[in-house]
């Protein structure tokens, strides 16, 4: 058993970790890691212990191994999630399991996060850092909510309880005025919404916060059965539990959606409380209303936004592992390409895989762009060739009851937009779906047209921002069930949808206007019930000329310097080296970034060049490079990378390092970059 780090007494309460692995090595590394932060370190063994020691210790945060004799992990963590009193408590799994499938796991039993063995001690404690911040806030929040709810529960409680003695001393006898009229004045100016029924539900009795939030006029309302404020899509029950508590006498309180004059709804705080005579016969209801609908959206907002970075962050981790895993495809097709004929159809072969490859690398570009992690470049792109790509995309994923049709009324050179293509694909998509949700029951037709215009002052008025002039406009239009005028301005809000649970976050609209805005554009829909809907979407054209691209392959740049290529994969570390030494360098290759780093310093002027990986163990390619740059300042380094969110240029062009190899990349490209390098030309 490891001794426990005690904790001294402060003022400041220290966080306390529970680490769980069945290996006394493990426990050692973690408890070394965390010896010079301010936490109290607990360790458990095993499962059994782990939950008992959980349970009666209450531990800020909780470092779970997976494999362990007797429960595992998972079944740890179920047990602590299930349990009332440790259900609150992250558990941040630590397991040398790397499978997406394992990761997954781990996040639908309850764990926040997910560190794979060897761990980085800097990682390490940024995350428990971020998860104890993040616990800290929950446990602030919740006693803010529950302070709250006692204030306001008191405050409607002693309202009712006025409003009781009010209509009790004016049966009995005639209230002071002065008394009465305060206590008036009281009700009429309460923020919250407030009404009074009769024993049979009748309305006696608004206040103007009532009359404000739920748009009826006092005189409209007063003399109607509670029934016209019913949602009428709320459970029947729920009700029915309201009206057998008041009547028994009992104070209900809970959160209602009631339905305002004009059928639309707001949600509130409810507390409803039966007012009695001077002999306890209940003669009135009270019912006191605090509006909480903007507080609701907010809650939504925020559990959504926590779904979002959930995937952002899953995202980029999968982002690394799978382009190395295209490096590695593309790569070795490529190098079997270089040594087939051109005639042949094995190269022909070879060529499908390359495309497939750069298809599932924009995939996860989509991927990264859709979790907003990844800043795409601008650049003159033609629209048609996407229009045209997405549309048959529609055709192998869109039921047959949708017909689908494309009309390209432009020309080659006036199709050129500034922008990147994978937003731009981003937009069709999303309007695409939209469209074919909409004719998802009786089908229809979905039409994709594209037409350049000019734009004149006029039409450009009518956007914030928008500025008269050439513009390419892209019509996606269906024939589906429309979109009522009542949300048609909302639409384009985050979040918002009208589709049901689990078939859309409502961003996808929100989306599509957020990247046509940045590109200087607008988009507008009309659209009408059971007419269909269309959306014009316009683009600013460019005058400058798309790139002419070279071929999926292009002609290597040779070079005969010596290079040093460090990658923890050994399939991109073989890969590495067969291209380096086609283009004629001298390849020195590692899969220990300790070992280059060793290497490097007994031989510092024995390479031109270095490439490496960024994410490796030991030293990751950023540390690396610090200590050869310490070593050598003059020293030429090249990071490759699957995840471009890991260093930004800035604190690259800081440490030294001279370019960056987004994974996967084509021998073509890696001879550019080094040629470039080497020559001190900017990269």
């Amino acid at each position: 058993m490891i001794p426990e780090q005690q904790a001294t007494k402060t003022d400041v309460r220290k966080p306390v970790i529970l680490t769980v692995d069945d290996d006394p090595n493990n426990l050692a590394v973690v408890r070394d890691s965390l010896a010079e932060c301010n936490y109290t370190i607990l360790v458990a063994e095993d499962g059994e212990s782990a939950l008992k020691r959980a349970n009666y210790a209450q531990p800020d945060l909780i470092l779970l191994d997976i494999m362990m004799p007797g429960i595992d992990g998972y079944e740890t963590c179920r047990r602590l999630k299930n349990n009332e009193g440790t259900k609150d408590i992250p558990v941040i799994f630590m397991t040398a399991l790397v499978e997406t499938g394992h990761k997954v796991k781990g996040l639908e039993v309850g764990a926040v996060d997910y560190i794979t063995k060897p761990f980085h001690r800097e990682e390490l404690l940024a995350r428990i850092s971020v998860h104890l911040h993040i616990k800290e806030l929950t446990n602030r929040l919740k006693e803010a909510k529950e302070s709250l709810e006692k204030r306001v529960e008191e405050r409607t409680a002693e309202l009712a309880c006025a409003i009781c003695d009010l209509q009790a001393e004016i049966r009995e006898r005639e209230l002071a005025e002065a008394e009465r009229g305060r206590l008036a004045t009281a009700i009429e100016q309460a923020a919250e919404a407030i009404f009074i029924t009769d024993d049979k539900w009748i309305i006696d009795y608004v206040n103007p916060a009532f009359e404000r939030l739920s748009n009826y006029d006092r005189d409209e309302i007063i003399g109607q059965h509670t029934r016209v404020l019913k949602n009428d899509n709320l459970d029947p029950s729920i009700y029915k539990q309201i009206i057998t508590a008041l009547t028994h006498g009992d104070v209900w309180s809970g959160r209602l959606t009631i339905k305002k004059k004009d059928g639309s709804h707001y949600n509130a705080e409810v507390t409803a409380s039966p007012i009695r005579d001077k002999d306890g016969n209940i003669i009135n209801y009270v019912s006191i209303h605090r509006d909480i609908t903007h507080e609701m959206k907010l809650e939504r907002e925020l559990r959504q936004a926590q779904k979002m970075e959930a995937i952002g962050t899953l995202a980029g981790g999968i982002a690394h592992d799978f382009n190395n895993i295209l490096m590695a495809l593309m790569g070795f097709a490529e190098m079997a390409m270089q040594k087939t004929p051109d005639e042949s159809p094995i190269s022909r072969d070879l060529e499908r895989v390359i495309e497939s490859g750069m298809r599932a690398t924009e995939l996860v570009q989509q991927i990264l762009t859709f979790s907003r992690q990844n800043e795409l470049e601008r650049k003159p792109v033609h629209l048609a060739p996407i229009v045209k790509e997405v549309l048959r995309l529609f055709r192998s994923s869109f039921p047959a009851t949708i017909e689908l049709r494309q009309v390209i009324d432009i020309t080659h050179q006036n199709d050129v937009v500034l922008a990147d293509s994978t937003q731009l694909h981003q937009v069709l998509m999303n309007l695409g779906i939209n469209a074919a949700h909409a004719m998802r029951l009786n089908g229809g037709i979905l039409n994709i047209s594209l037409s350049d215009i000019q734009m004149d002052e006029a039409f450009a008025s009518r956007y914030h921002g928008l500025k008269p002039g050439k513009f390419v406009k892209l019509t996606v239009s269906d024939t589906g069930q429309g979109i009522d005028s009542a949300i048609i301005e909302r639409i384009f809000d985050p979040y918002f949808t009208t589709k049901g649970i689990g078939e859309g976050t409502g961003m996808g609209l929100a989306v599509v206007q957020g990247i046509v805005t940045n590109l200087g554009g607008a988009i507008t829909v009309n659209s009408e019930p059971g007419q269909g809907t269309t959306f014009d979407v316009y683009i600013p054209r460019t005058e400058e000329e798309v790139a002419l691209g070279s071929g999926l392959i292009g002609q290597p740049i040779t070079g005969n310097e010596r290079v040093l290529f460090v990658d923890d994969e050994n399939a991109i570390t073989d890969l590495g080296g067969k291209m380096l030494r086609s283009l004629g360098y001298d390849v020195t290759l590692k899969t220990s970034s300790i070992e280059a780093l060793e290497t490097f310093r007994a031989r510092p002027y024995a390479f031109d060049l270095v490439i490496t990986d960024m994410t490796m163990p030991g030293l990751t390619g950023k540390e690396l490079a610090r200590n050869l740059l310490e070593i050598r300042p003059d020293i030429p380094i090249v990071i490759c990378t699957g995840f471009s969110e890991q260093i930004d240029g800035k604190e690259a062009r800081e440490i030294g390092i001279r370019d960056f190899l987004m994974k996967p990349y084509v021998i073509s490209k890696l001879g550019k970059s080094i040629r470039k390098v080497l020559s001190g030309m900017p990269v």
